[in-house]
């Protein structure tokens, strides 16, 4: 049974979240979202920051929970900061996926109960803004179904497990377009790496493009030509990838001698001028 989304639409509404309307949903899944800022509730502020959290793994053995929890806390810290949920946010191991369910801490199920404990916060405060599922949430589809819907239905955030667009109005952003997808492939190098978030960067028109899954940070601008008014302007893009809450030693990225890397999240920051800039944390 799909989610009712004016019913979910009221419920934001409620939190103090920002305005949001569904543009495009296909039964449980949203592929086309709207936010608008630009209420009175949220007329003090002086710049909206987009926060990227993304594989998280919990239920794996390597999931560096006191870290998440210090995430979690800084974005609670002030009143503008938003998340976008980019996938793998359990580990979701079972006894037909690769990794091995001795990996994890409990079943399935108990990780989704114990992911939608720690989001509850952002949620409870109206912080969360979109989720696209990835291949851990994936795992289950074969023998219960899709365990990334359920933790969406249980949060009450649209959901996608493949692509989701996402508009933010705000100030001159009007709006400020954003793409989110988990990614995809097995690359290694940085250049490898850096090519899959490219190509991902030549869908659809948006400005702002997020990924993770391979553990890393890549961080890439480029330029779009637009015709506006009679004229060609220049239009910024960037996409970026974020890491993992994933400990590196005695976890498989060690064993199998990938890249080591720490957790670090893709911020974007919006200002009302219309201006923007991409960081991470």
């Amino acid at each position: 049974m799909a989610l009712d989304w004016k019913k979910l639409d009221e419920i934001h509404a409620a939190l103090g979240a920002p305005g949001l309307r569904i543009n495009q949903a296909h039964d449980d899944e949203v592929k086309l979202v709207e936010y608008d800022f630009n209420g009175k509730r949220f007329a003090g502020l002086k710049q909206v920051e987009l926060m990227h959290l993304t594989d998280l793994q919990i239920g794996s053995k390597q999931f560096q929970r006191d870290k998440f929890i210090e995430y979690r806390t800084w974005i609670l810290s002030k009143p503008n900061r938003f998340v976008f949920l980019g996938g793998d946010i359990i580990d979701a191991a079972t006894v037909i996926s690769i990794a091995s369910p001795y990996d994890n801490t409990g079943e399935p199920i108990d990780q989704v109960d114990e992911a939608t404990a720690l989001l509850r916060p952002l949620k409870d405060a109206g912080r969360l803004l979109g989720y696209v599922g990835g291949n851990h949430e994936r795992r289950t589809i074969k023998t219960f179904g899709d365990c990334g819907r359920l933790i969406a239905r249980t949060l009450e955030v649209p959901y996608s497990r493949g692509v989701q667009l996402i508009d933010i109005h705000y100030g001159k952003h009007k709006p400020f377009k954003v793409s989110l997808w988990h990614g995809g492939g097995s690359a290694r190098t940085k250049g490898a790496k850096a090519q899959m978030l490219h190509r991902f960067m030549h869908q659809a028109d948006s400005q702002l493009y997020m990924v993770g899954h391979l553990h890393d940070v890549v961080l890439l601008f480029d330029w779009r030509q637009q015709r506006i008014n009679n004229k060609i302007k220049l239009q910024k893009i960037a996409g970026v990838m974020s890491s993992s809450f994933q400990a590196y030693w005695n976890g498989y990225a060690e064993v199998f001698a990938m890249s080591p890397s720490d957790t670090m999240m893709a911020r974007v920051i919006l200002e009302p001028s219309g201006k923007w800039e991409v960081t991470l944390r």
